[in-house]
């Protein structure tokens, strides 16, 4: 075996050339030693094939390759460099693809016609089906393509007749290419496949249909959407469907009018429904409308339908509301035309179980924003469930939705939680400023920038009497911890030295209760009689020491209703719980794996005793 190691260059998987390893190809660049020359192809054939497995084996290794990549950057000044390019490569390259383009064309244009041969002369189908289904089902012929494995030139001049002699031995649902050619998915269409048919002459009504609407004007994507909509209206039995189609035209309708309601309702087909459509166009008759302004404002959009029945009931309560004039409408037609009017009617009724009056409604669509529907009702909902949420009375929300919806309507109000902090108040007070002037909401919308209110008499003496309270309790005025403490507090300073003395007189040392209070503010958030149901429990149900409640303050915090859940399972722990800080303080998840279902009978104890609090 000769000494120098031998290097084949290879450039996607073809072998461009063979060096040795004082040669080295890194890239498209060759870096060649002075006094080497580069072997040939020719010459590479002729290696010995044992030479040949040492050279692909050092080229499958990582390590090796990378190594070639340090010399050629460690290369002395000297080591000539040239560039190593290929182009007649590339040239064969892209003509290789332009052919396999040109081929998969012309196999598709082949099978397009194999297939309306099949269709036309073989099964018998009319030419305007026949021609449909094998040109507009693309994913079928794909499909059968490759079953055939004609994706090679050598077959472009069999294909036809490959297809041929496939479909003579292997007949095809061919309901499967009419739902596609009416621009239904496989996924669309898989489950709509008859069972108990293959052949489209099987079904001589969904043939007889389909040329009703076709004759009509309605393409195949139009039908498309009536099927998916509207299936039934492909099995009506001769002349029904035509009938249909005809009662409408006797309303005084356009042919062109008619097809474009179908297209865009499809469900109007079925059943009586040509009544409710003459309904509608008549109360827009009354008010000078007439069906052109319908065509304008109907979209054919493939998930756009209308429900006729629904913009009946919407025009009708319009009409009730002293509705004369045509120009609400013409300035608003989204009222009648989103989702059929459902949220017109969605926001009728749920401004009048807000008390509002027929004038008060008939005054609030004439100054109707300029927004959605749907937009409109989802503000007004969160404005609703904003003014609860801040516990204003039933009321006064129902004073300011009834003056105030048109603006409402068109404003998108932050969070309850987000404004009281930002507005730096409580829930009493934000209350009453709306109240006061509930266009202060405007100021309060998302995406603007709030400031906090103006302290009124009442709120600066209460946070005065704060501050007394936390220096009583040893904190430094003005500083970082007692700013912390007074966010913490809740409710009026008055009440803070009145919860301290109540708990001092359950029992509790008063040095005690200062470093509770220090630990955790948020003690003297509730009311005294909750403090002292929650220490009855603990000491008098329980049985624990006052002491408790010095090393864990944080009892205090949580709900009544927690406390006699975790403490509750106590008894069927078997001893295994020291403190009461580690049933409190873990999440319901923890405490339920690690304490409830370790014992047998945890988890129905834990039920029964959950169903026990919960109804107390």
């Amino acid at each position: 075996m000769n000494q120098n190691r031998i290097i084949v260059v290879r450039f996607r998987s073809k072998p461009l050339a063979c060096t040795t390893v004082s040669s080295v190809y890194c890239g498209p660049v060759q870096v060649k030693s002075a006094g080497l020359s580069l072997v040939s192809l020719s010459e590479q054939r002729e290696l010995p094939q044992l030479e040949r497995k040492e050279v692909m084996s050092r080229i499958r290794n990582p390590r090796f390759f990378f190594s070639l990549i340090k010399r050629v950057l460690q290369a002395p000044p000297e080591t000539h460099i040239k560039p190593f390019f290929n182009p007649r490569y590339f040239a064969t390259a892209i003509a290789g693809e332009k052919h396999s383009v040109r081929t998969r064309i012309e196999n598709q244009r082949k099978a397009q016609a194999a297939m309306l041969d099949y269709f036309y002369i073989t099964r018998g189908l009319q030419f305007l089906v026949a021609e449909s289904m094998s040109k507009n089902a693309p994913l079928f012929n794909d499909n059968l393509l490759e079953k055939l494995d004609c994706d090679t030139p050598d077959d472009d001049a069999d294909i036809a007749l490959s297809i041929t002699r496939f479909l003579r031995f292997h007949p095809i649902n061919e309901f499967e290419p009419f739902f596609e050619s009416l621009g239904l998915k496989p996924s669309e269409y898989n489950h709509l496949l008859p069972s108990d048919k293959m052949f489209l002459n099987e079904d001589a009504f969904l043939l007889e249909n389909y040329n009703t609407f076709w004759i009509y004007g309605i393409g195949l994507k139009q039908m498309g959407k009536i099927f998916k909509e509207a299936r039934g209206v492909f099995g009506y039995e001769t002349g029904v469907l035509a009938s249909k189609i005809k009662a409408f035209e006797d309303l005084g309708l356009s042919k062109s009018f008619v097809s474009r309601i179908i297209v865009c309702s499809p469900r109007i087909l079925v059943g009586d429904m040509n009544v409710e459509v003459g309904k509608a166009l008549e109360i827009l008759k009354t008010v000078g409308i007439g069906v052109e302004w319908v065509n304008e404002n109907l979209s054919e959009e493939e998930d756009e339908s209308y429900d006729w029945r629904s913009m009946h009931r919407v025009l009708s309560l319009l009409r009730d509301l002293c509705f004369n004039d045509s120009e609400l409408l013409k300035k608003h037609p989204r009222l009648v035309f989103e989702d059929s009017g459902e949220w017109t009617l969605f926001l009728g009724g749920f401004l009048t179980k807000l008390g509002s009056s027929k004038s008060e409604l008939s005054s609030f669509f004439l100054k109707f924003p300029e927004i959605e529907v749907k937009k409109c009702v989802l503000n007004l909902r969160h404005c609703f469930l904003f003014l609860k949420k801040i516990k204003m009375e039933c009321d006064e929300i129902g004073k300011i939705f009834r003056s105030h919806s048109s603006w409402l309507g068109a404003c998108s109000l932050k969070k309850p939680r987000t404004l009281l902090d930002r507005l730096s108040v409580g829930t009493r007070r934000l209350c009453q400023v709306i109240q006061e002037n509930p266009e202060v909401m405007k100021k309060w919308t998302m995406g603007l920038k709030v400031q906090p209110l103006p302290p009124t008499g009442e709120e600066e003496t209460s946070r005065l009497m704060k501050t007394q309270f936390l220096i009583n309790l040893g904190y430094d005025q003005n500083s970082e911890e007692m700013e912390r403490a007074v966010k913490k507090f809740r409710g009026r300073g008055s009440e803070l030295q009145q919860r301290f003395d109540f708990l001092v007189s359950l029992g509790l040392n008063e040095k005690d209760v200062r470093n509770m209070v220090n630990a955790f503010p948020q003690i003297l958030c509730q009311a005294s009689d909750l403090l002292e149901a929650k220490v009855n429990y603990i000491v008098n149900e329980l049985g624990y020491p006052f002491s408790i409640f010095v090393t864990f303050p944080s009892c205090l915090v949580f709900t009544l209703q927690r406390m006699k859940l975790r403490l509750g399972m106590i008894p069927f722990m078997e001893g295994k719980v020291k403190a009461i800080s580690s049933l409190l303080g873990c999440s319901d998840k923890h405490f339920v794996s690690h304490y409830v279902n370790r014992h047998p009978d945890g988890p129905k104890h834990w039920e029964d005793l959950k169903k026990q609090i919960l109804y107390e």
